[in-house]
C-alpha cells in the first residue's frame, strides 16, 4: 500500500505506537520513491507548501508540509546519531484530548527513539498549544520516546542553514567509504588549511569528484569556519581527531 504507515490512528498506545514507528522504519521503500506517512501530501493542497525533500538517509523522498520542515531535514540528515527517520509517521489517539500526527519520527543509532512537531513561534504563544505539547512530551517521556518541538529561531539560524543547504549538494553525490578515505588522506597530506576550492582541485587531480570536499564538510569528517558562510573561498581542515 503507498501509506506505509497504515491509516488508523493508535490507541494503545503502551503497546502498539512502539512497534508501529518500527514498522516505518524498516518499511521497503515504495516503487514511486515516496516515502508517505499517514497523510498522504501532493502538491497544489490548498493552503500547503508541499515540498518533497530528496533524503539521502532514507533513500527517497520526505514528504513535507512546509519549507519549514524541508528545512528541519537538514539537521536530520547531518546528525550522525540518527539512522533514519520519517514524516507524518503515525497518528495518536489521545482519547477526550482528540488525535496528534507528529511531524516527524526517528531512530538513533542506539535505537532510541524520537518525535519533532514543527512550528513558527508564534504559534507556541498560545497557552493551549504550550499545554498540549507540554503535556505530551511527558506522556512520551513514560514511553521511553522523545518529544520536542522545533521552531523557526533554531531551523533558520544563520548562517548554519545556508551552510547546509550549500553543502547538500554533495552530501547527494554517489560516493563510498573507499573515496571518502582517499579524500581525507589527501586533505592530511596537504597539511593546515586550505580553501574549498584548492581542496577541490587536489581531489580532481587525484581522480575523486570535488563534491566529495562538500560531503566531507557535510557530514562533519572535514571542518570549516561555521560562524560564516561557506563557499569556495572558505578555509577547510581536517579534524583534529584524524590527524
Amino acid at each position: 500500500m503507498n501509506n506505509i504507515s497504515g491509516h488508523f490512528a493508535i490507541t494503545d498506545l503502551n503497546n502498539d505506537l512502539r512497534p508501529a514507528l518500527q514498522t516505518i522504519f524498516s518499511a521497503e521503500k515504495p516503487p514511486s520513491s515516496i516515502l508517505h506517512g499517514v497523510r498522504k501530501l501532493r502538491k497544489g493542497l490548498p493552503g500547503k507548501k508541499i515540498v518533497f525533500f530528496p533524503s539521502t538517509k532514507n533513500g527517497g523522498l520526505i514528504p513535507c508540509e512546509s519549507r519549514l520542515e524541508a528545512a528541519y531535514c537538514l539537521f536530520l540528515e547531518q546528525d550522525r546519531t540518527i539512522q533514519i527517520y520519517r514524516s507524518q509517521p503515525v497518528t495518536m489517539d489521545f482519547g477526550p484530548r482528540g488525535r496528534y500526527t507528529a511531524d516527524f519520527a526517528f531512530l538513533r543509532s542506539d535505537g532510541s527513539i524520537e518525535l519533532r512537531e514543527i512550528k513558527f513561534s508564534g504559534v507556541m504563544t498560545d497557552p493551549d498549544i504550550a499545554t498540549f505539547y507540554s503535556w505530551l512530551t511527558d506522556a512520551l517521556a513514560r514511553l521511553d520516546i522523545g518529544f520536542r518541538v522545533e521552531t523557526e529561531d533554531m531551523i533558520y539560524q544563520a548562517p548554519r542553514l545556508g551552510n547546509l543547504k550549500y553543502l547538500y549538494r554533495g552530501a547527494r553525490a554517489p560516493d563510498s567509504e573507499l573515496i571518502s578515505n582517499l579524500a581525507l588522506a589527501i586533505l592530511q597530506e596537504l597539511r593546515g588549511a586550505l580553501s574549498l576550492r584548492e581542496f577541490q582541485r587536489a581531489l580532481q587531480q587525484a581522480g575523486i569528484p570535488p563534491l566529495v570536499a562538500e560531503k566531507l564538510l557535510f557530514q562533519e569528517l572535514a571542518c570549516y569556519d561555521e560562524n560564516l558562510p561557506v563557499g569556495p573561498h572558505s578555509l577547510v581542515w581536517l579534524r583534529s581527531n584524524q590527524n
